[in-house]
């Protein structure tokens, strides 16, 4: 069976993968400091900033595709911190470079926000224009991705829900919230085309299956505000409605700026073999979970 490296796999979308095993690979995951719990994976610490020792890790493991999800996706701590500008570029430039020389499967999650939000819904040929730093070094990746490695498959990767146990995501931080009788506040006027992290899963086993290479988009079936999700969120957990509190951008302070609407259009991927099923659906399915813990 062939072995799949899969890069962060303590983070939100690792813990999707492990839940949608596939039968043709083996997975290896790397964790940079706290051991993930997670059943049926090889699971390895190493600091991917460290270039000799993942030149040793990958001459010991020889992997036959690697799934580069690790990042810093902070959007406001990218701002101000230069030194994610090595994990979210030097890193991923250095595993392209290995793959190609290897010629072997390289797919990296790249993210909607390479988009200034100003020309709604993207395809994969529309010009990027990112607004923030993470934007930016996303971008600078996927540009010395296809100069290293034209075969390696880039996916843009946008809001991205569910209610993985390691607790990440803000739909948990959102239920909790909720739960407990306290307000949340959702942006009304930023649009996104949200897709469930067991949906992202599939979709990458399916563009490594059918041997993709390019630029793909990852998006969800749906165009919806933050607001229109924690309110169908909160319709489908019973919870009270009343504790969203719509708000807008401009009257929150960040350090990163945020575009209005990065809506993508992915029907390129849908013919691909991406399966991505409504936001009602899936929160029907993990609501019944949650009730049923």
């Amino acid at each position: 069976m062939k072995k799949l490296l899969v890069t962060g796999i303590s983070g939100f979308l690792g813990w999707h993968i492990s839940e949608h095993l596939q039968s043709d690979y083996q997975l290896l995951g790397i964790y940079n400091k706290t051991k993930p719990d997670l059943k049926n994976i090889q699971l390895e610490q190493l600091d991917l900033t460290d270039q000799s020792a993942v030149a040793i890790f990958l001459k010991e493991y020889q992997p036959d595709a690697i799934l580069h999800l690790a990042a810093n996706s902070n959007l406001n701590d990218c701002e101000q911190n230069p030194l994610s500008q090595i994990i979210n570029v030097e890193v991923t430039e250095h595993l392209a470079k290995y793959s190609a020389a290897q010629n072997i499967p390289f797919l990296f999650t790249s993210t909607d926000l390479v988009f200034d939000g100003k020309s709604a819904p993207y395809t994969t040929t529309d010009s990027p224009n990112p607004i923030m730093i993470y934007g930016k070094q996303k971008l600078a990746a996927e540009q010395k991705i296809l100069k290293i490695f034209p075969k390696a498959i880039i996916t843009r990767m946008p809001l991205m829900y569910g209610l993985p146990k390691n607790g990440l995501g803000f739909m948990n931080a959102w239920l909790r919230n909720l739960q407990a009788g306290k307000n949340v506040y959702c942006f009304t006027d930023e649009y996104r085309t949200a897709t469930f992290g067991g949906d992202a899963a599939q979709g990458f086993f399916a563009l490594l299956k059918n041997k993709a290479s390019g630029i793909f988009h990852l998006g969800g079936p749906e165009r919806m505000s933050r607001f229109e999700f924690a309110t169908q969120m909160a319709e489908h957990f019973g919870l009270d409605k009343s504790l969203i509190i719509p708000s807008l951008q401009k009257d929150v302070k960040m350090a990163a700026k945020r575009p209005a609407d990065v809506s993508l259009v992915s029907e390129s991927t849908f013919q691909i073999g991406f399966f991505p099923k409504k936001i009602s659906e899936n929160l029907i399915k993990l609501s019944a979970s949650e009730a049923s813990k």
